[in-house]
């Protein structure tokens, strides 16, 4: 990522968390329309954050595919060039029996030029000496049988040179075949290598221009990382803000209760002091703590429980209280809050529907909800907080007979 790049991301981190940082809580009297502007606008920050990790979803599978691609094409290119190598041992090796088979040719061509010449220096001393005109071979025997057998012996000694000859010109010509079949087989060879080679420069080209790709496409991701980064910082801000402002108005309806001489007001709830179990399922996916998010990859405060369930199991309100929330609530989709009243507030997250709405009053054990999967989750489950004095607390303090089982819905 370049620098001028990098300044301009986390200048506008350092506005969004500034912009949610400059009023600390306790400095002026909170009013919950304050607070839902704040959740609105915190909202708008998630819908944000949730773009730019759609974004880098994205670029991530493009990045993968394309390096899938890269190293079908190496694995190609590598068993290309050892097709071109092979070739070339084998098109070494054609090389050497053909210049074999030249010499044979050679030695070949010698002999039977040898054997003519003997037979023609033969033809031609009979022809000088006389000795075997056909008035010679007459006078010289005693008889005609005598005349015969000189003439069956000559005739025997002139189709031997014949025979012997004709076997030289055989193996001439089948030397001659094997060298000219030899140099078809090289002639192939040479031509496929030619397309080997073609093949081999093709799959390079692509290979440079895959790995120039994937360099654009991880500077992109790590540029979109930044932005996501930045807006994740914001959110958290905003989150923090909230969470200091929802303790201060809890802070001043106390002491305005207290003003009162205690009185309850117009119909409310109050806690009991105590807590219920909110749904029929006690398996906890995910603790209160750090953790690596299932989705992010991060490692963050997990600031409530994770309770596995199935879709539509009913949600119930720990205790008794006031409705505070009751909508979508950034990365904890459908989402009730409810303050009790005596210094707690629980958050119930990702339902598939709600079942009460902002100020009811709710008693300990009514139905809220139902388990869904909405907001930022891998699976139907309950996200389950427990809020004090103006923080998140560890809601497993307050229970005993769960289970701990990670990995099924976070």
């Amino acid at each position: 990522m370049n620098k001028r790049y990098a300044r301009s991301v986390f200048s506008c981190a350092l506005a969004l968390i500034m912009a949610f940082s400059i009023l600390p809580a306790g400095a002026f009297a909170v009013t919950q329309d304050e607070i839902d502007t704040l959740k609105s606008q915190r909202d708008e920050i998630s819908a944000q954050r949730r773009e730019k990790q759609a974004v880098v979803d994205e670029l991530a599978s493009q990045h993968a595919t394309v390096l899938e691609q890269k190293l079908a094409m190496d694995q190609r290119n590598m068993y290309t060039l050892q097709q071109i190598q092979l070739n070339s041992e084998e098109i070494a090796l054609y090389d050497e029996m053909i210049a074999d088979k030249a010499e044979e040719l050679a030695e070949a061509k010698r002999l039977e030029a040898e054997q003519l010449e003997k037979y023609r220096a033969r033809v031609r001393a009979m022809e000088e000496n006389g000795n075997y005109g056909f008035l010679s071979l007459v006078l010289k025997t005693n008889n005609l049988g005598e005349l015969l057998t000189v003439m069956d012996d000559v005739g025997e000694i002139m189709e031997s040179d014949r025979e012997l000859e004709d076997q030289y010109i055989a193996a001439r010509e089948n030397t001659e075949a094997v060298k000219a079949e030899y140099e078809a087989t090289k002639a192939d060879m040479e031509a496929r290598q030619a397309e080997l080679r073609a093949e081999q420069a093709e799959l390079e080209k692509d290979i440079e221009e895959a790995t120039l790709l994937i360099a654009g496409l991880e500077e992109d991701i790590e540029n979109r990382r930044a932005e996501y980064e930045a807006i994740l910082a914001a959110e958290d801000a905003a989150n923090a803000e909230i969470a200091e402002l929802v303790a201060e108005l809890e802070r001043q309806r106390q002491e305005e209760m207290a003003n009162q001489g205690g009185g309850s007001g117009g119909g409310s709830v109050s806690g009991t002091g105590s807590f219920i179990w909110p749904t029929a399922s006690t398996y906890i996916t995910s603790r209160f703590g750090l953790r690596v998010h299932p989705i992010t990859g991060e490692t963050r405060s997990h600031t409530g429980l994770d309770v596995g369930g199935s879709y539509g199991d009913t949600i119930a309100a720990a205790d008794g209280g006031t409705v505070t929330l009751a909508g979508v609530n950034g990365g904890y989709g459908n989402c009730v809050m409810i303050d009790h009243g005596n210094g707690y507030i629980t958050l119930y997250g990702h339902m598939s529907s709600i079942a009460v709405t902002k100020g009811q009053a709710v008693s300990q054990g009514d139905a809220i909800g139902y388990v869904g999967s909405t907001g930022l989750s891998t699976g139907p489950h309950l996200h389950f907080e427990i809020w004090s004095g103006g923080g998140r607390i560890d809601p497993e303090q307050f229970f005993t007979g769960l289970t701990f089982s990670p990995g099924a819905g976070e």
